[in-house]
């Protein structure tokens, strides 16, 4: 049997008019979509200064940023009754236009970083974009 993965969802801005529970569920498709079930993600979403400090302090970069994700998964899987994925750090004040479209495009970023994908390069790049607008159908 499938087990579910768990989506919390901390400090929600009024701009994002979706409820909390359409957003979990639409999390879970995305994750569903990539084969992953029993696992834990937490989306926070945070201030300027909160976000800097993290920035500051994980990245070396001493400044504000629009979203942080943090995988817990790299090596092997220890068996719990679920898997943190990881967290994802969300600052709306650093998206621009700060509106739902756009903290919800953050929240996918964010999801694809913990699941492997990365956009270093142009060719990662296109192919991110696509996942993120392909992703963002499903709840639009």
């Amino acid at each position: 049997m499938l087990q579910k993965n768990k989506i919390n969802i901390y400090n929600k801005p009024k701009k994002i008019k979706k409820s909390v529970k359409d957003l979990k569920l639409w999390i879970e498709d995305i994750l569903l979509l990539n084969d992953l079930t029993g696992f834990v993600v937490n989306f926070i979403f945070v201030d300027e200064e909160e976000i800097r400090e993290m920035n500051k302090k994980y990245r070396r970069i001493d400044k504000p940023t629009d979203v942080i994700s943090f995988s817990l998964v790299e090596g092997k899987f220890v068996k719990y009754s679920y898997n943190m994925l990881g967290d994802i750090y969300i600052c709306p004040e650093q998206i621009k236009p700060e509106n739902e479209e756009e903290i919800l495009r953050r929240m996918v970023h964010g999801v694809l970083h913990l699941i492997g994908y990365d956009h270093k390069r142009e060719k990662e790049f296109k192919k991110f974009l696509k996942l993120e607008d392909r992703y963002l159908t499903l709840i639009i």
